[in-house]
């Protein structure tokens, strides 16, 4: 399964940072995610497969880069729903 992140999610992590936090920022995505410590803005990187183990949940989505882009990749499922003038 591959991990879908975004610059500007806030993901939560199973171990707490050693200043006490759990909570993280995404301010860069790449074969390496760049994550900010919400508590001591501390940065770290970590490989996206020790991401995926350490990751708990997803606390909020950060804005697609472009919504044509994410329904080429993930189908209908991920456009937004359109709602029709006149109905």
């Amino acid at each position: 399964m591959v991990l879908d992140l975004r610059v500007g999610d806030v993901l939560r992590l199973r171990r707490k940072h050693p200043c006490g936090g759990f909570d993280w920022d995404v301010v860069r995505v790449g074969a390496d995610v760049g994550m900010r410590c919400r508590e001591c803005g501390r940065r770290v990187l970590l490989d996206r497969p020790t991401l995926h183990r350490r990751l708990k949940s997803v606390l909020e989505r950060g804005v697609p880069i472009d919504p044509a882009i994410e329904r080429a990749l993930f189908g209908d499922l991920a456009a937004p729903e359109r709602v029709e003038e006149g109905s």
